[in-house]
């Protein structure tokens, strides 16, 4: 199995874990790259806690509001 298809599996884990919640597969997505690359990097980590996604650093949160600001723009230019 390749890195994408394992992560792709750990990502459906994640996703029925958490109850099939839809609105949360970029968060199950993200989960399980960190979850397979540290497997694959030898490193121990636990598994993420069902009510809480992955910690925001500062650069997450710089790309979010980028992205919120470009979506603002398209909104007024339409």
């Amino acid at each position: 199995m390749n890195i994408h298809d394992e992560v792709a599996a750990v990502a459906y884990e994640l996703f029925e874990a958490r109850g099939r919640i839809p609105v949360r597969d970029l968060d199950d997505w993200l989960d399980a790259e960190r979850i397979v690359l540290a497997r694959h990097a030898g490193q121990d980590i636990e598994e993420p806690e069902e009510e809480e996604g992955p910690e925001e650093t500062a650069e997450a949160k710089k790309i979010i509001v980028s992205e919120e600001s470009d979506a603002e723009e398209n909104q007024e230019a339409a």
